[in-house]
């Protein structure tokens, strides 16, 4: 039997009060941004630390075989992050990327993203993230 944790269930209850309605890009107007603003990085593996810092995003929704613009970028002096997208119920994997760039679900679901910092003895960096249907 599957008994969520408060974490899954704060997540569950962040979607519900706004966290799935679409906004339109700061960047590009003509693209629909899903979700977007900025985050600690996830060198401390929870998305609310000890001190009330948000290490992940608010959850949003994505649609099975639609294709989705994922950007971001680190402000730190040397500092390189990673994309891990998340299950919003179990907190699982579910897509890791390097880079910016495109990305398509295997099936629809409810999913928030965290940023690990790469570079030894750096994290705690603020990172800004978009994620957008592709044109």
């Amino acid at each position: 039997m599957y008994i969520p944790n408060p974490q899954q269930i704060l997540s569950a209850g962040l979607a519900v009060c706004g966290g799935l309605k679409d906004v339109v890009s700061p960047t590009n107007p003509k693209l629909t941004s899903i979700a977007h603003g900025q985050v600690l990085d996830y060198a401390i593996e929870k998305c609310l630390d000890d001190d009330g810092n948000i290490r992940c995003t608010k959850p949003f929704l994505v649609q099975e075989d639609r294709c989705y613009v994922v950007e971001w970028r680190t402000k730190g002096v040397v500092s390189h992050t990673t994309l891990e997208v998340r299950d919003a119920g179990s907190g699982e994997v579910v897509y890791y990327r390097d880079t910016n760039g495109e990305w398509t679900p295997e099936k629809g679901e409810l999913v928030y993203l965290d940023f690990k910092p790469k570079v030894w003895k750096t994290g705690n960096d603020i990172v800004e993230y978009v994620v957008r249907t592709c044109k």
